[in-house]
């Protein structure tokens, strides 16, 4: 994963507001509104060459420009709240290695991430995650295996909210350890600010 990023500048060429994309400290891209359309360009390295980013994480900073530069519209039509995280539950209830006295879901790692991945496709927010070790009477936290990622973005637009809250929730993964008996709970958040435990 890049460490590609977004962050606001004030720019009178360009009328007022852009926002920079930033990898390894440096400038690689911008992105601001032309007519009422969000542009985006990129440049090259210092070599000539192109850089280059995974899709996913691209993604992410185009969503968060597009969230900074209000270009996100909210009135979008299509499955909201409950029928987003049913649509969530289908796909990867049957792949949780256990369910909790509560119904809540713990998932392997691999899983996690990918569910991570699809709660973006599907405009949704994780704003905790939790590791524990799997026992046959119980589960245990991990110490140092838990994120609450929606506090570190409260108040922000929810383009901002949203991709923040599942970088960091990925980032956070990468630093957990591998091991069979880890699972992971997850708690996600809907635009109107509603929050489900898988």
């Amino acid at each position: 994963m890049s460490d590609l990023h977004a962050r606001e500048r004030m720019d009178p060429e360009y009328g007022g507001l852009v926002i920079e994309f930033v990898e390894e400290n440096l400038v690689v891209g911008m992105a601001y509104v032309e007519d009422g359309r969000l542009l985006a360009e990129f440049y090259t390295d210092e070599d000539g060459d192109p850089w280059v980013f995974e899709g996913d994480d691209l993604l992410r900073a185009l969503d968060t420009a597009a969230a900074m530069l209000g270009e996100v519209d909210d009135e979008s039509e299509g499955p909201e709240g409950e029928e987003l995280v049913a649509i969530l539950a289908t796909e990867f209830d049957p792949q949780a290695s256990r369910r909790g006295p509560e119904d809540e879901g713990f998932y392997p790692l691999d899983v996690t991430a990918r569910l991570i991945n699809r709660c973006g496709d599907l405009d949704l927010a994780v704003v905790a995650i939790e590791g524990l070790t799997l026992h046959d009477d119980g589960v245990t936290p991990v110490p140092g295996c838990a994120a609450d990622l929606g506090a570190a973005y409260e108040g922000e637009p929810w383009g901002v909210f949203q991709s923040g809250c599942n970088l960091q929730a990925m980032s956070a993964l990468e630093r957990w350890p591998r091991r069979p008996d880890l699972g992971v709970a997850i708690e996600i958040q809907d635009r109107s600010g509603e929050r489900y435990v898988l």
